[in-house]
């Protein structure tokens, strides 16, 4: 919900200032400093995510691409239209949401829109599972893609960042408890979920932490 209230405030701020032709130079020039800081950002989260690494914290890539997407919006609105790159390139934002109902209007791409839509604008639910001081077992779940979590090993690295590393496990686990047995190697118990939704046998097996 937090991507969606805040670019959604975002457009409607940018379409009032279009309408009302706002004009506010000072406030302008300090909003493209704000963009560029988390264009920065973004551009390090994604070489970050590329290499399996991530800022510490469950949203902050999130909450950075958000600000950047959001800043464009509003930048649109305050800045005259032109033939030039840069209304060119703050059009890009402001015109998402529209791509997106256009892709929603044409069959063959309905189905490949929402999921990318909502892969882009939920939020999710994360939660960890804390192994030790560095390292923590953590599983998210988008509930309208998926039902069951995605689990990842994430390990933390270099103070401000942290690695993570997928992790395939059974499908539906329930009752997960986790016991560190060495300096490398976690042991974990749980019980998976059956097709017909029981609950099976309980699994007992060693991982390590180290990929």
């Amino acid at each position: 919900m937090f991507t969606i209230t805040v670019l959604s405030g975002c457009f409607l701020a940018a379409i009032s200032c279009k309408i009302k032709k706002v004009k506010v130079p000072m406030i302008t020039g300090l909003l493209w400093y704000f963009h560029f800081v988390f264009l920065f950002f973004a551009a390090l989260c994604l070489l970050l995510l590329i290499s399996g690494y991530g800022f510490k914290g469950s949203y902050t890539e999130r909450v950075f691409f958000t600000f950047y997407a959001g800043s464009g919006i509003v930048l649109y609105g305050l800045t005259p239209q032109d033939t030039s790159g840069k209304f060119a390139y703050l059009t890009c934002f402001f015109g998402f949401p529209f791509l997106l109902i256009f892709g929603l209007l044409l069959p063959p791409l309905r189905l490949f829109t929402v999921v990318m839509g909502l892969g882009l604008l939920a939020d999710g639910h994360l939660e960890s599972y804390k192994i030790d001081d560095d390292y923590a077992l953590q599983a998210k779940t988008v509930e309208i893609l998926n039902r069951e979590p995605d689990y990842s090993l994430v390990e933390d690295k270099y103070w401000l960042f942290e690695k993570n590393t997928r992790f395939d496990v059974p499908y539906g686990i329930r009752g997960l408890k986790m016991e560190k047995t060495g300096k490398d190697s976690v042991r974990m118990q749980f019980r998976a979920m059956e097709d017909a939704g029981r609950l099976g046998n309980r699994i007992d097996t060693i991982i390590s932490l180290h990929q």
